[in-house]
């Protein structure tokens, strides 16, 4: 089960149930299609509250992730019951899909000879993948770990915006 939880104040910006296909398809290609998941779409103001509270940041971050299992080899992790909660900030989203996908992302959503303009919802599907992966355990605190984190963001990013039909999962070994 997947919970998406909207204020009133973004619930123009990105759908709900946008957000849930999104979710349910990043969990197929993880391999957790039936853990659950809650998703809260929030503003910068409580996002940033979040993150002082918990991070000692007293500022807005894009995405927060509270993982159900801490310190645990992603093998290892059940693939049923909770993941976790991951919250977006769509007011932060909006501003950094202006800015364009990220370089190593880029690829990820050319289509042909014309590259394709990063929108709102694409940014809020790789800050869902990014939060997923985070409640699996992957991090980008140190250069070997964000390594790790970005690559596996690449090869799972087009997968994610595919309409393609899902074969399986990605294996992590």
């Amino acid at each position: 089960m997947i919970s998406i939880s909207t204020r009133k104040t973004v619930r123009s910006i990105c759908p709900p149930d946008f957000v849930r296909r999104r979710a349910v398809r990043c969990l197929k290609l993880l391999g957790f299609a039936e853990a659950q998941l809650s998703v809260l779409l929030t503003c910068d103001n409580e996002i940033r509250e979040l993150n002082r509270i918990y991070r000692q940041l007293d500022k807005p971050t894009d995405v927060l992730s509270f993982p159900q299992y801490v310190a645990m080899p992603v093998h290892q992790i059940p693939r049923t019951g909770l993941l976790g909660d991951v919250i977006i900030s769509l007011d932060t989203a909006v501003r950094q899909a202006q800015d364009g996908a990220l370089p190593r992302m880029s690829a990820a959503v050319e289509s042909g000879a014309s590259a394709h303009q990063w929108s709102v919802r694409d940014e809020v599907s790789f800050l869902l993948l990014h939060g997923i992966l985070h409640l699996l355990g992957f991090d980008h605190i140190d250069d070997a770990d964000a390594l790790v984190m970005e690559r596996v963001e690449a090869q799972l990013f087009p997968m994610l915006l595919s309409r393609k039909r899902i074969d399986g999962a990605i294996d992590f070994d």
